[in-house]
């Protein structure tokens, strides 16, 4: 068997899974936060709507990357929110590719490329992880996953050598497209700064360049954000903060993100999570301390993609804990659609510690092994109950879905509630969806036939 289908061959096959398991079992109707797309749907087909329209901020967020899709597929398939799905695993595939020239570049770096096989194979079943499944299946998640795809080609430009403002151009712009779908890809601004100066930005014109780009870029996705958070139409922000200066609010928001991190291969075994985020941490540490040992004057410069993949879980744990700790405590974190951002995290461990691994003769290798072979099974385990429960909700929507369709109007909510939230209210936007004869409505009969 050739190299090229071991490396690629698991990363195709776990690809093909998980777009099946969407295309299969997809939500068929707007789910909670999904109907806040017809607010832009109707807008769009009567010709009043506007580009800045789409950035108006959604609970502290942006999701314009995310509504330019829905909208642009709305247009095409009749809100077929399958193409929403299909969407989701395209993108988290485009992603993947910056991924593997990450890994690859690191396992090549440290004469490593007997790993690469293992290497991809983890990397995709974390990427593609069915635990993920609620977010595969709401397609207005098609933004956790262009956030996510945005952060890895960030990533993957701010490391691929020396800085070059052509690379750190491109970083900025995936970077943008990661901010402007969800909130959690401000973590990649002092990740970019950090990576340009760990990369020594600052000796060389191209260096220096690099770093004004990266700075213009921050002073104007700020200015947006300002812009934003002052202009009423935005759909509702969080009015608090946590205090903190509070040491109790500190401890708090660092337990949350911890859970966050850890979620994605203990979700199942919450009660072990800090535990498993000290071994992960721990067997990054070790990794670092064996490879500075065969790499001494650039070890962190070839390490410094996987520590920024870490950085990113971190990064979006701390930054959801700000805005949800306060109100669901520490155990909110265990969301099984936080699960896209925490799985950087164990990329990077499962990477750093193959490579060191192969580099190390040390008797603690052995330890190692088997510490992945731990968070392997682990993250095995948190994949059943999370398909069960999400594909268990998606036959409700569509059952729902089915009712509504062939009763509207003459329907009562009761018989459509597990669509929305509590107290949300929908009818306006039943009616944009009825009249134009999309998404639930598709395939209904023109009244006028």
């Amino acid at each position: 068997m050739s190299s090229r289908v071991l490396k690629w061959g698991p990363a195709a096959v776990l690809f093909a899974i998980t777009l099946v398991f969407s295309l299969l079992f997809y939500y068929r109707a707007p789910f909670h936060d999904h109907w806040d797309i017809v607010s832009y749907f109707g807008p769009l087909k009567d010709g009043t709507l506007s580009f800045s329209d789409l950035f108006g901020l959604h609970g502290n967020h942006w999701h314009a990357s995310g509504y330019v899709v829905q909208l642009g597929l709305g247009e095409m398939t009749a809100m077929g929110h399958w193409a929403e799905s299909l969407a989701s695993v395209v993108i988290a595939g485009l992603g993947f590719i910056a991924l593997a020239r990450i890994l690859e570049r690191g396992l090549n770096q440290f004469e490593a490329e007997r790993m690469t096989a293992f290497a991809f194979a983890v990397a995709a079943f974390f990427l593609f992880s069915l635990d993920q499944a609620a977010n595969w299946l709401w397609g207005w998640q098609v933004a956790v996953f262009i956030n996510v795809t945005g952060a890895l080609w960030a990533i993957e430009r701010l490391t691929c050598g020396p800085p070059r403002p052509i690379n750190t151009a491109i970083a900025a712009f995936a970077a943008a497209l990661s901010v402007y779908a969800f909130g959690t890809g401000w973590a990649l601004i002092p990740i970019g700064f950090t990576l340009l100066l760990l990369h020594g930005a600052w000796k060389s014109r191209e260096g220096l360049g690099s770093l004004a780009v990266w700075t213009v870029f921050t002073g104007l996705l700020l200015w947006h954000f300002t812009l934003a958070l002052t202009d009423s139409s935005a759909a509702y922000t969080v009015d608090s903060t946590p205090d903190f200066a509070d040491p109790e609010a500190l401890l708090g928001l660092i337990h949350y993100a911890i859970n966050f991190v850890a979620s994605p291969v203990v979700r199942f075994a919450r009660d072990s999570s800090v535990l498993a985020f000290f071994i992960g941490a721990g067997l990054i540490i070790w990794s670092l301390w064996t490879l500075r040992s065969v790499a001494k004057d650039d070890w962190l410069k070839r390490v410094s993609a996987f520590l920024a993949l870490a950085a990113y879980s971190m990064g979006a744990g701390l930054l959801t804990a700000i805005g949800r700790w306060e109100g669901f405590g520490v155990k909110h974190a265990f969301v099984s659609r936080y699960i896209s951002f925490g799985t950087f995290f164990w990329i990077a461990v499962f990477t750093l510690t193959l490579i060191a691994i192969a580099r190390s003769s040390n008797a603690s290798r052995k330890v190692a092994v088997g510490a992945l072979g731990l968070f392997f099974v682990l993250k095995i385990g948190n994949i059943p109950s999370v398909v069960q429960k999400t594909v268990g909700l998606s036959n409700d929507i569509e059952a729902a879905a089915t009712v509504l369709a062939k009763d509207y109007p003459d329907v009562e909510p009761s018989d459509y509630s597990i669509l929305i939230h509590p107290g949300q209210e929908v009818e306006s936007r039943l009616q944009v969806l009825q009249q134009h004869r999309v998404s639930l409505f598709a395939d209904s009969p023109d009244e006028d036939e």
